[in-house]
């Protein structure tokens, strides 16, 4: 991730300063004291801090004491039956594979273990995610896959008002499967006047500009907020990519107002995942294997499951990871080089 340029004590001084700044944007009015950057472009360390600095807004979990260090996921697939598996920094890094993690999926199904990808991706629907897999060498098929998405429409499909959402989307992103009332949020005011209720899906077309305009409208009438991808960043070939999560805390911040999130780490979409698994496999022979602590480690383990952190491709590539495990108490069970 070429945003991602710093190692060792560099590395550490940059995340110490980054979490001062978050601790002293809570401090001062959270949200509405963060600098405009942060809604612009952010480094590996200042989205740790900005994890940390939430922390009391996301599920409690037990750890185990320590992790153990392995190469790969076959190092440690004679003790699971099921892998669930993030996308983002374990299966690719953007639009692009991770080196050997096609083989590595195949070896796993031919030595009969379940798979399940679960991922905060929500921009696409499924079948543009099946597709998505499939370019890039992988066979999952739609029965395999559990999307943050999904749990966004379900919460949507449960409720009874019938409001008129206005998504933070992409022309791609097929809102209208979401809601039968639905209107894509953009530079027009009007919109966000009109919109009965918010649903924060895709970070790809959003702005500091539109962030602007949601957040006037919510001063100006308080509507429901629906975050259907937690992220806060996300490992895209040239570094991170801004991510529903992130605007939806500063949002949360600003107003005081809390929105409610569905995917990593929270039960909503683990419970999907749980369902697609079927009742047949103890939680602790299932794998959570992620790259970030606070959604897919801290998931995996308040779900029950046990957890693997991939370390070299995601969020964590170019940072400490063990002062990283030290300092936020969210400890996996493995901790793998690559996938």
């Amino acid at each position: 991730m070429a945003a991602a340029g710093f190692k060792g004590r560099d590395a550490r001084a940059r995340l110490l300063t980054a979490r001062r700044r978050a601790d002293s944007r809570r401090a001062t009015g959270g949200g509405q004291a963060m600098d405009a950057t942060a809604l612009e472009r952010m480094d590996p360390a200042a989205a740790c801090a900005r994890y940390a600095a939430i922390r009391d807004r996301l599920p409690a979990a037990h750890f185990p004491d320590a992790a153990k260090r392995v190469a790969d996921l076959a190092a440690v697939a004679d003790l699971f039956d099921a892998f669930v598996l993030d996308g983002f920094g374990v299966l690719n890094i953007g639009e692009a594979a991770i080196p050997g993690a096609p083989a590595r999926m195949a070896a796993l199904r031919a030595a009969g273990k379940r798979l399940i990808v679960l991922t905060n991706g929500a921009t696409r629907p499924m079948a543009a995610t099946v597709a998505k897999y499939r370019g890039l060498g992988f066979d999952f098929t739609a029965a395999e896959i559990v999307s943050s998405r999904d749990a966004l429409a379900q919460a949507l499909a449960a409720r009874d008002d019938a409001l008129l959402w206005g998504f933070a989307a992409t022309a791609r992103s097929a809102i209208g499967e979401l809601a039968p009332r639905a209107l894509l949020l953009g530079d027009d005011p009007a919109a966000y006047d009109a919109a009965e209720g918010f649903a924060l899906l895709s970070g790809d077309a959003w702005s500091p500009a539109r962030q602007a305009l949601l957040l006037a409208a919510l001063r100006a009438r308080p509507r429901p907020v629906l975050v259907g991808n937690p992220d806060l960043v996300a490992p895209r070939e040239d570094g991170l990519s801004l991510e529903p999560g992130l605007h939806a805390h500063a949002l949360w911040d600003a107003t005081g107002a809390p929105c409610a999130f569905y995917g990593k780490p929270f039960a909503n979409v683990f419970d999907l995942a749980r369902a697609k698994l079927g009742p047949d496999i103890a939680p602790q022979r299932v794998a959570m294997v992620g790259d970030t602590l606070h959604t897919d480690i801290l998931g995996g383990a308040a779900a029950g499951w046990r957890t693997v952190l991939v370390r070299a491709h995601g969020l964590l590539r170019d940072l400490d990871a063990d002062a990283l495990i030290r300092e936020t108490g969210i400890t996996p069970d493995f901790i793998a080089e690559t996938t």
